[in-house]
């Protein structure tokens, strides 16, 4: 049975009397394990049990080893987000999977509130950590700039590309143009275009050519070039293709965006959306609207979340959480500026078929 003592706080100092050694071996028993005997440092954590004493100082454990035991994961979206968006969640496990083996702690920081209000200071948390993994993080972050002034190791999966620092990713472009060149080789040639945001200003509508040439996302950038590369190869000018664009990956704006699309004289046959999550919304409101899937309408997606496969959405798979793993891999071995790009797959599902005659 615990013993209370009072509420003064328990210190190392107190377990190495209790125990009757150094403070300095009670310190190897967190901190250098390897220099004690099994025996001993099982005393000493009983010990420690016994008086409440819940370990070193965190800043003070950072002196004595020179490392903070965490990884910090800096990502541009609200923090609720992270616990909600599909994609996320798997780059998060395959980092947390990681940080298990390495028995290093994780901090997941947002960047979402310095990318709305530019006139606050920016913050990274008050987390010490070993390295950060910017993940899909805008360019024009101010969190990107403080992160390099950390002087720790960083790596960057998905954006923005940084010199001289590691990076995990996917052919963005290359993916996305397998998917619109799947739909015209079914005989598509009626297209609409349902993007992701373009920048952190909350615009919901039309893409228009001057949203298109101050794309902040490198990832969006590249998955509609890679859309509009194969369109141009069948002789369907980009300016002739409706693009609608939608500030948060979801459902609902899915939902929302793709109705103005199909409310036009010359309604799209094929959808090319940027995510599963945007697809499904759309593939509820075009069957609302009484239309077929994929008779009337097919639809693409880029993601392959688990809901894709019962939505029956034909998608670009993508290994989310090995680019987590693959993340702490660069981070861990301080590899310089090893770029992985990782392979893709086209999943075709029933959400697509030819174009009627």
């Amino acid at each position: 049975m615990t013993r209370q003592y009072d509420r003064r706080k328990v210190t190392l100092k107190d377990v190495a009397a209790q125990v009757g050694v150094s403070h300095t071996t009670v310190s190897n028993a967190y901190i250098r394990p390897g220099q004690l005997s099994a025996a001993l440092r099982e005393k000493i954590l009983a010990a420690a049990q016994e008086l409440g004493y819940t370990g070193p100082d965190p800043a003070a454990k950072q002196l004595a080893t020179g490392r903070a035991g965490a990884l910090g994961f800096l990502f541009s979206e609200d923090l609720p987000y992270a616990f909600t968006d599909p994609a996320i969640l798997s780059v998060l496990n395959g980092v947390a999977r990681s940080c298990d083996d390495l028995e290093t702690d994780l901090a997941l920081i947002s960047a979402g509130s310095n990318l709305r209000n530019r006139a606050a200071p920016v913050s990274l948390g008050n987390a010490a950590v070993d390295g950060y993994i910017l993940y899909s993080v805008a360019p024009d972050s101010r969190c990107v700039l403080m992160a390099q002034q950390r002087n720790v190791p960083l790596v960057v999966v998905d954006q923005p590309r940084l010199d001289g620092v590691p990076y995990v990713g996917i052919d963005d472009r290359g993916s996305a143009y397998r998917a619109a060149k799947t739909l015209l080789d079914l005989g598509h040639r009626h297209f609409g275009i349902l993007s992701l945001k373009t920048a952190h200003d909350g615009y919901f509508g039309p893409l228009t050519a001057k949203r298109r040439a101050n794309i902040a996302h490198s990832t969006i950038a590249m998955r509609l070039e890679g859309y509009l590369l194969a369109l141009r190869e069948a002789k369907i000018a980009p300016e002739d293709v409706p693009a609608w664009e939608i500030p948060i990956n979801s459902e609902d704006m899915g939902a929302e965006g793709v109705r103005h699309l199909l409310n036009r004289a010359q309604r799209p046959t094929a959808i090319l959306a940027m995510s599963d999550r945007v697809a499904i919304g759309a593939m509820q409101t075009i069957r609302a609207l009484g239309l077929n899937i994929p008779q009337d309408v097919s639809i693409f997606g880029f993601d392959d979340i688990p809901a894709a496969e019962g939505a029956d959405l034909s998608t670009i798979r993508q290994p989310h959480e090995r680019k987590g793993t693959e993340a702490v891999r660069l981070l861990s071995a301080a590899s310089g500026s090893e770029n992985v790009i990782l392979d893709t797959e086209l999943v075709l599902r029933g959400s697509i078929g030819p174009a009627a005659p």
